[in-house]
């Protein structure tokens, strides 16, 4: 199931690239994600992610994500590598975790440098 997970992810990630709303993680509920996704939008004029990475970790994803955002009032360009660790159960998205740190996201799953 875990290459099965790293797919779940792939598609979500390609939907968050098409800004594709109705296709977004879950996050508390379906409507709870798109909410999610609609504000971060709101705030930039320009939105690109770059998946630069997925780890299998069994029930959980690695995800080495570059962002780069451009302000919608201000203009601001703005660029960003994080590492989110997704945790799935059934071919869903359970639990999200954010991180600026490599060891930490590591530290997260039973993976290891």
């Amino acid at each position: 199931m875990s290459q099965g997970n790293v797919e779940v992810m792939r598609g979500i990630y390609d939907a968050l690239a098409r800004q594709d709303l109705y296709s977004t993680p879950v996050y508390q509920g379906h409507e709870g994600a798109r909410q999610v996704w609609r504000e971060m939008l709101s705030v930039f004029g320009e939105v690109e992610v770059e998946v630069e990475q997925l780890v299998d970790a069994g029930d959980q994803v690695v995800a080495v994500i570059r962002e780069r955002e451009v302000g919608r009032a201000s203009g601001a360009p703005v660029e960003t590598t994080h590492l989110a660790v997704w945790t799935l159960a059934d071919g869903k998205v359970i639990k999200l975790q954010v991180f600026d740190d490599r060891q930490q996201a590591l530290e997260a799953t039973r993976l290891r440098e």
